[in-house]
């Protein structure tokens, strides 16, 4: 938001133009701002789960614990999101704005875990089903169209190898993607609450 950069400039140039603002319209323009970021969070996050949903259905093994994970996630952000509508002073903001960074970084924290732990623990099953579809893939380009059963692949250690690294190639572009999405949100959350904390120090 703009008119946070703008009040920083004016902060650092000159005091006596910093009086100016008021309280109540520094508070109004961090809480327009939070407001906006909580809006921004509840969109990417139902975005996600529509992701998350749509590959499980490929798979064909919908993501329960997601589900149940994102529903408690959902459920928090959307009464914190209430809360920062609804404070009505500079302290209940801030707590509020810690709080949603807190279930941000928990949620995404999480989520990310359990995409690890999902492939460590179905490795060898994961490997056989790269494996599958490499070979359906090339069979393909020879316009020969097979179905091949994972079960009847035999991995060797190149094959562990390989899949291991695409694994950890799809793990740095997640957390890439988490971190241009949740990371900037709890970026802009951390600077409206300095900028909050500043506003409570300044004498008016």
């Amino acid at each position: 938001m703009e008119e946070l950069e703008l009040l920083k400039k004016e902060w650092n140039k000159d005091e006596g133009e910093f009086k100016n603002y008021s309280e109540n319209e520094i508070y109004s323009m961090i809480k327009h701002r939070s407001v906006s970021v909580a809006k921004t969070l509840l969109v990417i996050g139902l975005i996600e789960i529509i992701l998350w949903s749509v590959y499980g259905y490929i798979n064909g093994e919908f993501p329960y614990l997601r589900i149940i994970l994102f529903s408690g996630f959902i459920i928090l952000a959307i009464l914190l999101f209430r809360k920062l509508k609804t404070g009505q002073n500079s302290l209940s903001l801030m707590k509020n704005i810690l709080n949603l960074r807190k279930l941000i970084f928990g949620y995404a924290g999480i989520s990310f875990f359990l995409v690890i732990l999902d492939n460590l623990i179905h490795f060898d099953l994961y490997t056989k089903d790269f494996m599958a579809g490499a070979k359906d893939g090339l069979n393909k380009g020879h316009h020969i169209v097979t179905h091949t059963n994972p079960e009847s692949m035999d991995p060797e250690l190149g094959n562990y190898a390989l899949f291991g690294f695409c694994m950890l190639v799809s793990f740095y572009l997640l957390y890439l993607i988490y971190k241009r999405t949740y990371g900037k949100i709890l970026s802009d959350l951390r600077k409206n609450y300095r900028e909050l904390s500043k506003a409570e120090e300044k004498p008016f």
